[in-house]
């Protein structure tokens, strides 16, 4: 946790990445943060013009501009309403309520939900499993560590939106979907070994370039979209064939990867919706994190089941080896 601490306190120094929304590019918005900015941060001493100056704790904390846009943009969102217009966004964002430093208050929450279910049913796994005593537990402990990296990191971005906490975010969410088709080809194709690691190679590599294309900064949404969206869909296909072919073959336990599968296709109509947020809190997407919460609880019972039948099978191998 350390670690951990220690970037957090650099990720806090990032700029902001900022795009233009109707809110920050209205008038009203623009002379009440140059007001602000004038009468206010030149004499606090908590905001200074030249970066360089900013002292640690302004660093870290929120500066004087951030409260001066913070405050601005409800004033602008109380004149929109006042004037029957809808409520505009800001920097590419809508506006949330701030609570105790917390720029997205319900996707923090439901980001700490996924992640306090990925951390329960892992305890369940160590508690059940060894590692040398049964097929696949290590790889299953490397993709939950990867699923727990990148809720911590979907809680932070939403805590501070930054430059670096984006760049974060965007690399570990999609380390968690390309997790989720390794699995599937793993599990799915575990005898063969060779085929599963040239596919892990190949996805390791692209990963790698992916994420170095995420880190020069200019990144196109769409693209990173779509590069998210093929290897969900293509993970999503093989666990559903996997998961067919097992229960015709009796192995039941496969209806929850089935049910899993479709249940986190389903959440996704919450992400491809846009509205302001309910409460100034709960947008479409902090709505998808929350909706998918309990889905690490399904998940993981079915790799809890599916660990003791290999567990079983491996052991029939065994005793078949003897009596032969």
């Amino acid at each position: 946790m350390k670690l951990y601490s220690i970037v957090i306190l650099f990720l806090f120094n990032e700029v902001s990445y900022i795009s233009t929304s109707d809110g920050d590019r209205s008038p009203y918005y623009q002379k009440c943060v140059k007001k602000c900015l004038a009468e206010t941060c030149k004499t606090d001493g908590y905001y200074f013009k030249n970066s360089a100056q900013l002292n640690f704790w302004s660093k870290l904390l929120w500066n004087c501009r951030d409260e001066c846009r913070y405050n601005c943009m409800w004033r602008t969102v109380q004149s929109f309403q006042e004037r029957g217009y809808l409520i505009p966004k800001f920097h590419g964002k809508w506006p949330f309520v701030r609570v105790y430093g917390v720029q997205e208050p319900g996707s923090v929450l439901a980001s700490l939900l996924n992640l306090a279910a990925h951390i329960y049913m892992y305890t369940e796994i160590m508690r059940r499993f060894t590692i040398k005593g049964t097929p696949l537990v290590l790889f299953w402990h490397i993709f939950v560590a990867v699923c727990i990296n990148a809720w911590i990191w979907s809680t932070i971005f939403h805590t501070r939106d930054t430059q670096f906490t984006e760049f974060m975010d965007y690399a570990c969410a999609l380390s968690m979907v390309m997790g989720l088709f390794v699995a599937a080809v793993v599990r799915a194709f575990h005898r063969q070994r060779k085929l599963v690691s040239v596919i892990l190679v190949a996805s390791l590599l692209f990963y790698a370039t992916h994420v170095q294309y995420l880190y020069r900064g200019i990144v196109n949404y769409d693209y990173n979209m779509m590069v998210n969206l093929a290897f969900g869909v293509a993970g999503s296909l093989v666990w559903l064939c996997w998961a067919g072919v097992q229960m015709l073959a009796g192995r039941r336990h496969a209806w929850r990867m089935g049910a899993f599968t479709v249940a986190s296709g389903a959440t996704l109509a919450l992400e491809l919706m846009d509205f302001p947020p309910l409460f100034t809190a709960w947008d479409a997407h902090a709505l998808w994190h929350l909706a998918t919460a309990p889905l690490p609880l399904l998940f993981y019972r079915f790799v809890i089941d599916d660990l003791y039948y290999l567990q079983s099978t491996k052991h029939s191998d065994k005793t078949n080896l003897k009596l032969t």
